[in-house]
């Protein structure tokens, strides 16, 4: 068989699984190299030294290849023990995690377990509180219908007292319209009286001696003829200069068609002796004496013309002295412009 016996190639093949497997070789890798060998020893009787040589070359290259898969091996081995006990102290921080997690779990489980429960209760006291919210609704409702009715009923009250204001406020209008319409008429009647008293001074210029007094009261002229002028002691017949003083008045008056006349006999508070009765009936059958003359002599119209007899109920002053006493035996025409104009914007 040449220089390298069978038993050295035994030895060599006998030996080869235990050194294999001290190397941590993995079963495909020895069944292949086992499976070569002994194809070898089966072939190495009947081979030549120049084959058996080529199967030394073999085998070496056989060897190396192994050795060099066997600490490839080796190393992913370690690498494999390195992982797993790296898996194994991970799995014991993972553990160690899942129980903490766990232990979390069960509290949160608690606090979850209170939630509800606290969740519970709080929904049984909305409940009760939405019964006392919605009962306190209802009560706010009808006292809000209560005071809508009493708002509408004061809106109804408003709205008629602001047609009552407005017919209140058409009313003023109409009544300042009135009013100034009055004042239009007043002034216009002041006017006239002015120019009326005017007309019976300048109708009485010639008469200045006479103790003629003509007055502006209370928007009437006022022309005053003392006794001595119109009568002798306890006469009702006008003497011939008062007669002439009464027709310049009529003449005036009768430019005044609008003017009323009022003649007013007064007396002294000296008893009547005679055929008169009183002085009550001296101062009308006066006054009556005087209207005669305006209406024949001065042509005046009836109808203006008013007779009054006053006695001695309006004395001017006291009848204690003669002056008094012949200051109260007077005749007061009083002047005064028709109040048609007037009567009838008041009447409107």
């Amino acid at each position: 068989m040449g220089p390298l016996s069978y038993v050295h190639l035994s030895t060599h093949v006998n030996n080869g699984p235990r050194a294999l497997r001290a190397r941590g070789l993995s079963s495909p890798i020895m069944k292949f190299g086992w499976s070569f060998i002994a194809l070898a020893i089966a072939l190495s009787s009947c081979v030549s030294k120049k084959q058996y040589q080529a199967l030394e070359a073999a085998k070496a290259d056989m060897e190396t290849q192994l050795k060099k898969k066997n600490d490839d091996c080796v190393e992913k081995n370690a690498s494999l023990v390195a992982s797993i006990a790296q898996l194994e102290a991970e799995k014991g921080a993972k553990e160690k995690t899942i129980s903490a997690l766990k232990d979390t779990i069960e509290t949160c489980q608690m606090q979850l377990d209170e939630n509800l429960e606290y969740i519970r209760n709080l929904g049984t006291s909305l409940d009760a509180q939405r019964q006392n919210l919605a009962q306190e609704i209802n009560e706010k409702n009808k006292t809000l219908a209560a005071k809508e009715l009493e708002l509408n009923t004061a809106l109804a009250k408003a709205e008629a007292e602001r047609a009552r204001l407005e017919q209140l406020r058409k009313e003023l209008e109409k009544t300042s319209q009135r009013v100034k319409d009055l004042e239009a008429e007043l002034s216009k009647k002041e006017r006239a009286v002015r120019e009326l008293k005017e007309a019976i001074a300048k109708a009485l210029a010639g008469f200045e001696k006479l103790d003629i007094k003509v007055e502006y009261r209370n928007g009437k002229v006022y022309v005053i003829l003392p006794e001595k002028l119109l009568f002798a002691s306890g006469s009702i017949d006008v003497d011939p200069r008062g007669r002439e003083a009464l027709i310049e008045i009529g003449k005036a008056l009768n430019k005044q068609p609008d003017v009323q006349m009022a003649i007013e006999g007064h007396t002294d508070n000296i008893p009547m002796k005679g055929v008169i009765k009183d002085n009550w009936d001296l101062s009308v059958l006066r006054a009556t004496s005087i209207a005669r003359i305006l209406i024949s002599d001065a042509n005046m119209n009836p109808k203006r013309i008013q007779a009054v007899g006053r006695g001695d109920t309006q004395p001017v002053a006291g009848n204690d002295t003669p002056e008094g006493r012949a200051k109260n035996r007077r005749t007061e025409i009083v002047l005064t412009p028709q109040l048609d104009k007037i009567l009838e914007i008041l009447n409107n």
